[in-house]
């Protein structure tokens, strides 16, 4: 039996190898606490095949993910592929903060998320 990969499977690696995860954590005018802080995906290019695991999916194809649910679905088809991605621990510590980490409003909220971030960073390292 064949052990050469399907076009989708292709499509996954382009896609897990492409992929870059982290926190961003940067000051802004926008929020009143000063800042945003939450768990992002990014494609710092779309190939086609990235496109395809995605649209297949069911996910639309953007440059940056920060929406909770989309960054699960990302994170699912990707699952196993991680090492594969220039940000492997940014990808893991994504996964441990989804839905987690919630957008701080006050400045305590953001003392008390960026000592989540290091005390994960810390399990995960």
């Amino acid at each position: 039996m064949s052990k050469i990969l399907n076009q989708s499977d292709r499509d996954v690696i382009i896609l897990a190898s492409m992929i870059r995860g982290g926190i961003k954590c940067v000051q802004t005018n926008e929020r009143s606490c000063g800042y945003i802080i939450r768990p992002e995906l990014r494609l710092p290019i779309v190939k086609a095949g990235a496109a395809r695991a995605l649209t297949d999916k069911g996910i639309e194809v953007r440059m940056v993910y920060s929406d909770p649910e989309e960054i699960t679905g990302i994170l699912n088809i990707i699952n196993g592929l991680e090492d594969l991605s220039n940000t492997t621990d940014g990808l893991k510590l994504v996964r441990h903060l989804n839905g987690v980490l919630v957008q701080p409003e006050t400045h305590e909220d953001v003392l008390n998320a960026l000592d989540t971030i290091e005390s994960i960073g810390e399990i995960i390292g």
